[in-house]
């Protein structure tokens, strides 16, 4: 079941399913969709923030989201 993934701004980043692997992630009218295995990692970034989800099991993903620094 895909769940809604935030980035530190508590903006919509993406949506995952950590039992599939499946990312999908739309902006703009350009959608990608991608399936990363256990261990993986699929990173975001937009408008000065990067959002890093890393896979660690079939129950969770691990979500690190940043601000850049300029």
């Amino acid at each position: 079941m895909l769940e809604k993934i935030t980035d530190c701004r508590n903006r919509c980043a993406c949506f995952a399913d950590a039992a599939t692997g499946l990312i999908e992630h739309e902006w703009k009218k350009v959608r990608t969709t991608t399936r990363i295995p256990i261990g993986g990692e699929y990173q975001i970034e937009r408008d000065g923030t990067i959002t890093i989800l890393r896979r660690i099991s079939t129950e969770e993903f691990e979500v690190t989201s940043y601000e850049i620094v300029a």
